[in-house]
């Protein structure tokens, strides 16, 4: 901050062109971390420990700061992934996916698979410092020379089919997963209906007798999408850390905000 006058009052007179920094935390490099006041919320994040893992208030709370200031402190343990880079419009904007939507099947399973296949790939990329694609090809030897048994198998299979593209940004992951799901339910789904009829709206055009054979098929796609294999890989990531003593954040910010 530049010079400010003090009258015998004790109040600042402050000058043409003084800096008091600016309303958003992620513009403001010159004085966050300096004006920075810990309220006990920061350790509670720190702790692995703790289940406290939301950080929720009004705009302009601090808590876009609160999450710099751990990035600043944990530094290479900390893994930002932002909400642009989810791929939701892919998502949304997918024919099948909303298809089966209108339908009534529920796709909470597929989600939480997207959550946590992201979740995974992201610490495991940063963990084993994956860049590119020589480092991912490494990624399963290393990996099999840590754990000598045979106990994470599976695990390592979903790393087979998941792995070369690791080194890939966040988005390209998203799509590559959704694609798979999308290929699978038109392949359960598509000799039971003409593929004209998968289309956004095109749920109104069902019979209730197609419907009943429909429904099931897609759901049954839906729930079987690499769940086991996604649950034997987070057990496989827990021992990969605790092997290297090691832990990592994941800070997701602007949830809040119409990034879509």
């Amino acid at each position: 901050m530049k010079k400010t006058s003090l009258k015998s009052s004790g109040k600042f007179r402050f000058r043409k062109h003084d800096n008091i920094g600016v309303s958003d935390a992620e513009q403001d490099q010159s004085f966050l971390y300096d004006c920075f006041v810990d309220t006990g919320d920061l350790e509670a994040l720190r702790d692995p420990a703790s289940p406290r893992r939301l950080v929720l208030g009004r705009t302009g709370a601090g808590k876009t700061a609160l999450l710099m200031e751990l990035k600043n402190k944990e530094d290479e343990r900390v893994i930002v992934v932002r909400p642009e880079s989810l791929a939701l419009n892919y998502i949304s904007n997918s024919n099948i996916l909303n298809f089966v939507l209108d339908l009534g099947v529920n796709l909470d399973t597929f989600f939480r698979l997207l959550w946590r296949h992201v979740f995974v790939v992201e610490v495991l990329k940063a963990h084993f410092k994956i860049h590119d694609e020589a480092d991912s090809i490494g990624l399963i030897e290393r990996i099999k020379n840590m754990f000598r048994n045979h106990k994470h198998d599976r695990a390592l299979d979903y790393l087979r089919t998941w792995g070369k593209s690791f080194w890939e940004d966040t988005d390209y992951r998203i799509k590559e997963v959704t694609t798979t799901v999308e290929t699978d339910l038109r392949s359960s789904i598509g000799t039971l209906i003409p593929g004209a009829k998968i289309s956004v709206g095109g749920a109104q055009r069902i019979s209730e007798e197609e419907k009943q054979e429909i429904i099931p098929r897609a759901q049954e796609v839906i729930n079987k999408v690499h769940i086991r294999e996604l649950s034997d890989i987070i057990e496989m990531l827990r021992d990969v850390l605790e092997y290297g003593q090691a832990r990592h954040y994941i800070l997701i910010d602007r949830l809040d905000e119409n990034w879509v």
